[in-house]
């Protein structure tokens, strides 16, 4: 049940309420490898580390944190920074430091050379779905799914990541098509020029896949698993208080994916119960997510324990 992750490391300058900022460690695919080491489940996260200071913390916190590390993965570019931004709803808005930055410092060759022979999945998105990765991540994944390796994407796309913004919607419509499950929000479906009802939306998105799964996540309209058999809506789960949103899709889609593997869900038997409970599971682990300030997924017995109270 090993997994392996590829994309963003990167610290989050968050700013306070009163002005100050406050450095966190994060980045989607770097999230995700967090929680999915919380959940139990063994993860190298394959991407690069820069051997300036901030990647350094990062290579320390990965290591702390269990996450299995390639030797010598490390590039002599910059780490990624990210200014997050919270409005009064506690949502986030981004301005990225993208240019020239150690994490999609790798080749086709490199990054296929990097990950485990023993994987059930692989997992990327996020920043690495630009068009400078298309030609590393397709060589990849036509290379894993030969293997029989499953692929997650998480779309999760933000403004002003590239200037070609045409040229980035392509990528992300290019790559999703390989994978196995694809997380997508309301927001980026508009993101990659949709419009209308999102689940409508997301339906079009389905269509172009082969036998995939699609999570629509609608914030606080909760999250709908889409097959081409059944659809399947659940609400979220309110929290006791909430701090921010910093991470919550991460530990979402970590947290179903983790519980998901664990119940055999990429079984050829599969059935709509394992995949409503998986995703259950994801809408908990968000929801602990939420009650903490940056992104700190919680652990699978945490989530147990709070499905337990519901």
């Amino acid at each position: 049940m090993a997994v392996a992750v590829f994309g963003e490391a990167l610290f989050d300058l968050i700013e306070a309420p009163a002005g100050d900022i406050i450095a966190c460690i994060g980045g989607s695919p770097f999230n995700v490898a967090r929680s999915f080491v919380r959940q139990g489940v063994p993860c190298t996260y394959v991407a690069p580390f820069s051997t300036d200071r901030y990647g350094q913390k990062l290579f320390d916190y990965a290591q702390a944190e269990g996450i299995q590390l390639p030797p010598g993965n490390r590039s002599e570019l910059l780490t990624s920074l990210a200014l997050v931004y919270t409005d009064e709803s506690g949502q986030p808005d981004y301005n990225l430091y993208r240019s020239q930055v150690a994490d999609l410092d790798v080749d086709p060759a490199k990054l296929l050379g990097l990950i485990p022979e023993d994987i059930t999945l692989f997992h990327t998105g996020s920043l690495a779905l630009v068009p400078s990765m298309v030609e590393t991540l397709e060589y990849t994944f036509k290379a894993l799914k030969n293997k029989g390796v499953k692929i997650s994407v998480d779309v999760n796309m933000r403004k002003g990541v590239v200037q070609d913004n045409q040229a980035y919607i392509d990528a992300v419509n290019t790559l999703v098509t390989y994978a196995d499950i694809v997380k997508v929000s309301d927001e980026d479906l508009s993101l990659l020029g949709e419009s209308g009802n999102p689940l409508d939306a997301a339906n079009r998105l389905l269509s172009r896949l082969n036998n995939a799964i699609v999570l629509l996540t609608e914030g606080a309209d909760g999250a709908t698993v889409m097959t081409h058999d059944y659809h399947s809506h659940l609400p979220v789960y309110a929290p006791e208080k909430f701090i921010d949103a910093v991470g919550a899709g991460d530990t979402f889609f970590s947290a179903f994916l983790s519980e998901y593997l664990r119940l055999g869900g990429f079984s050829n038997d599969a059935s709509e119960k394992t995949t409503i409970a998986a995703l259950r599971f994801g809408l908990m682990a968000a929801t602990i997510n939420v009650q903490r300030k940056g992104c700190q997924p919680p652990a699978a017995a945490e989530v147990r324990k709070a499905l337990q109270t519901v």
